[in-house]
């Protein structure tokens, strides 16, 4: 950003008291900020900066980067700094209900975009502008834009208009957003602010660590990814905002209006320099007038030989108390950049394979200066690996854990496939990452089918080691395939994770069918899955995942299993919803002719949640709101790790059995990262017609996966274990005729060496808080896997309908890691009904 924003204020560094976290000074805009941010040419422009330039986008020339959504048709505004992407009117993404809004941003080099969306947002979710007209602009002294107009979301008699803005050096777009009331009365209860969905970059705000969650209040927020950063900051005052795992909704105010009056609000979003804080820091102060100066970072070893500092090499830059307050990244332009006058302490973060040898060194920044910190680093390591099976080259999920002293590396942002966190996804099974010295874990995995092989490796300075590794799949899983059906990536907004890197996870998880189940949008990941060379281990099908959070009453979330896709449509032909009742979905989607499941998704999940909104009563197993439709086949008893959902879902669960309301359970991961959130665990086990040879997969074993859930029923939900049940020779989602009023029920229950069952029970529907639990004892199989056997006989007085859970204590350590009960091992079968009568009926099944 250049100084063509006016001013003259100071630029004062707070900060929060969190030693372990990455933080930034805080930028205090002074009042009178909106009067600065005018656009009137600087005595600091450069004159031969070319004018902005508004086009629209043509097939070939969208952004890079893992979350450009762009296409072509829409509008792009740019200069020789930073580029933006503003979706063409007819289409929309994510949570944003028309076009008109910003998709992509990246710097003008790189091109590189890692944002989800930003929109208008009314303070209450999803309020917002909804677009209907676009008009770009030009002007004399170089910059450009686009206005768009439309009406409130709610308000049809709210005009919303909006103006975005970019002179010829700024790296920020100015948004201008003027609400009018065209209506007879007052309307109140607003907010002015913008939702902004991060994509790739992780949350940070003055004063708060990189990634929180929560409230906060500054004058700006931002995010910072592997290949870009930016940040939003109003041009009066400070900024309120709520933020979440991927979001932040602002607030700058809030207003009533009154009939015929209008009200305006400013804003700027900034695109940094770098993927690193200290860029955001720098060019906002410069837009308030404030000096700044220039710190440079050399690298050094032990010996005194100069280092290069590789792109995504770190420093951090401290108070002299030693506060941390910037990041600092290498680039592929140098180690360095600009940063407020100060006394600073600099030190390495890593990076590389590096770690920092030296002590912090203080530098002073001043005015227009550049101060310069040697910092002595460590040689770097590299480990590789390959994993191999019985077959050859295996996906797989590699995790590296220091040991004794030797600290754990830490390759950057969870929500990518490669290297990420302590962890890589690979596809190919072959990985090669710079590590310091030391000695490390290394533990590899290929889903819960498939044992662990471990070793430790010792990283030696400027040298590479590894091994190849065999891994075997030890768990007999015949007949079923293993099934995620809710998903997420950066196509719906909320998520930051690229196509790619979402069908590599799924590969390394041994999921065997995938399905993207965006936010009413659908989108085919099979030729990812193709190209990757991948299709022997995954299916990637088409979903929908229906989305009513910004209907006036909301109903929750539901998915449609699989859906065509229809390049040609808006959100590729999801059905709309807005307005909609469930039964009015419902109908439509069982209308559909092709077979499909739809399955009611994290149904007490608030307002999102099917039967928080639709007041579902377990007493009667149905919805006592209007609207509410019971025709669906399947519900997400687990969601996620959140085990205590698990259990109250659970309950109701039981409760549509024992009122005579056949469902399937499943168990899906919704997942929005990758490490820490992996797809396939939780998952799903469908029991199929064919169950191999997955390059081969055709639309009629898609018919066939449709019919194991939505008429046999025979699942296993789990995050480890596998279960095989039967009772008097019916197996699950079957009838078991009584015999002398008996039903004997067989368990068998079967894990990889690494997942520990201790316990089974058994859980009938009308009695569910009275289950026969058995404990049991893994004993090995020639195979490799652990097994027990569990036979026990229920009394079977009237028709009823049976679970059987298997569960241990042990975590799942370090294959995932995070909360100890939500990463110990469960399973639940499907249900088994129970004929005591001898019709062939029972609580509603044939």
């Amino acid at each position: 950003m250049s100084r063509t924003f006016r001013a003259s204020c100071v630029v004062a560094l707070f900060v929060a008291c969190a030693p372990k976290e990455d933080f930034t000074p805080q930028i205090k805009v002074t009042p009178g900020a909106a009067s600065r941010i005018n656009l009137l040419q600087s005595k600091q422009a450069k004159a031969s900066a070319r004018p902005t330039r508004v086009t629209r986008m043509e097939r070939g020339h969208e952004l890079l980067g893992p979350n450009a959504i762009g296409k072509a048709g829409d509008w792009v505004v740019e200069n020789d700094e930073v580029v933006f992407v503003i979706d063409q009117l007819g289409s929309s993404a994510g949570f944003a209900e028309s076009g008109g809004n910003v998709v992509d941003a990246a710097d003008a080099k790189g091109r590189e975009d890692e944002l989800g969306q930003l929109f208008t947002y009314f303070g209450t979710f999803p309020r917002q502008g909804v677009y209907q007209s676009l008009r770009p602009f030009t002007n004399e002294d170089g910059s450009a834009g686009i206005v768009v107009s439309g009406f409130e979301l709610y308000e049809g008699s709210l005009k919303v208009s909006t103006t975005y803005t970019l002179r010829p050096n700024d790296r920020a777009l100015l948004i201008e957003t003027t609400l009018q009331n065209g209506g007879p009365t007052e309307i109140g209860g607003l907010g002015l602010g913008d939702a902004v969905q991060w994509g790739g970059a992780e949350k940070f705000a003055p004063g708060k660590s990189l990634g929180f969650k929560g409230a906060s209040k500054s004058a700006f927020v931002g995010g910072v990814g592997r290949r870009a950063s930016y940040a939003l900051a109003p041009t009066e005052g400070d900024v309120d905002a709520v933020s979440g795992s991927s979001w932040t909704d602002t607030k700058a105010r809030e207003v009533s209006i009154a009939p015929g009056a209008s009200v305006s609000y400013s804003r700027v979003f900034l695109v940094g320099p770098r993927p690193d804080t200290a860029g955001i820091v720098s060019e906002l102060a410069k837009a308030t007038g404030a000096d700044v100066g220039r710190v440079s970072v050399a690298l050094v070893s032990s010996v005194g030989k100069p280092v290069l500092a590789e792109p995504g090499c770190k420093a951090i830059l401290s108070s002299e108390s030693g506060a941390p307050l910037m990041s600092l990244v290498a680039s592929k332009d140098g180690f360095g950049g600009e940063v407020p006058p100060g006394k600073y302490l600099v030190s390495f973060s890593g990076g590389a394979g590096r770690k920092g040898l030296s002590a912090p060194q203080p530098v002073t920044v001043v005015k227009e200066g550049d101060a310069r910190a040697v910092l002595t680093v460590s040689d770097a390591g590299r480990i590789f690996g390959q994993c191999d099976d019985a077959h050859g080259h295996v996906p797989c999920k590699v995790t590296i854990e220091g040991t004794a002293t030797t600290r754990t590396p830490d390759f950057g942002s969870a929500h990518v496939a490669g290297p990420a966190k302590n962890q890589i996804t690979t596809h190919d099974g072959a990985f090669d990452v710079p590590v310091a010295p030391g000695t490390y874990r290394v533990t590899l995995s290929h889903g819960p089918e498939t044992a662990l092989v471990t070793y430790e490796e010792t990283a030696i300075a400027n040298q590479r080691v590894g091994r190849i590794s065999k891994l075997s799949r030890v768990v007999d899983t015949s007949g079923y395939v293993s099934t995620d059906f809710h998903q997420h990536t950066m196509l719906g907004a909320d998520a930051p994770v690229a196509f790619r890197d979402r069908v590599i996870s799924n590969a390394a998880e041994d999921v065997e069918v995938a399905v993207s189940t965006e936010h009413n949008v659908v989108v085919d990941l099979q030729p990812i899955v193709e190209e990757l060379g991948l299709a022997k281990f995954l299916v990637h099908l088409p979903g929908d995942e229906i989305t009513t959070d910004a209907s006036k009453q909301p109903w929750g979330h539901a998915n449609v299993i699989p859906m065509d896709l229809d390049e040609t449509k808006p959100r590729g032909g999801a059905p709309s919803v807005s307005g909609k009742t469930a039964h009015e979905v419902f109908e439509e989607v069982r209308k559909m002719t092709t077979p499909h499941v739809l399955q009611v998704n994290h149904p007490r999940a608030g307002i999102t949640g099917y039967f928080d909104q639709m007041g579902f009563d377990p007493k009667t197993g149905l919805g006592s709101k209007p609207g509410y439709d019971p025709g669906f086949d399947a519900v997400e008893v687990w969601n996620g790790r959140d085990v205590h959902v698990r259990e109250k879902v659970f309950v109701d669960f039981m409760a549509m059995l024992r009122t005579s309301h056949p469902v399937t359970a499943t168990a899906d991961t919704d997942t929005h990262g990758i490490v820490g959130h992996e797809p396939g665990f939780p998952r799903t086990y469908v029991r199929v017609t064919k169950d191999d040879a997955l390059e081969e997969w055709n639309d009629a074993r898609t018919e066939d996966l449709v019919k194991g859930v939505s008429d046999r029923r025979d699942v296993v939900l789990t995050n480890g274990p596998f279960v095989k049940v039967s009772a008097n020779g019916a197996p699950i989602g079957g009838v078991a005729k009584a015999k002398n009023k008996k039903v004997t029920v067989v368990v068998h229950v079967e894990s990889a060496p690494w997942v520990e069952v201790k316990e089974v029970r058994v859980v009938r529907a009308s009695s569910p808080d009275s289950p026969v639990t058995k404990a049991i004892v893994m004993k090995a199989l020639p195979s490799g896997a652990m097994a027990a056997d569990v036979s026990l006989v229920l009394d079977a007085k009237s028709d009823d309908a049976f679970v059987v859970l298997a569960s241990g204590e042990t975590p799942m350590t370090p294959v995932f890691q995070g909360d100890s009960k939500e990463i110990a091992p469960f399973a639940m079968t499907g249900a088994i009904w129970i004929d005591a009568d001898g019709d062939g009926v029972s609580l509603g099944r044939k």
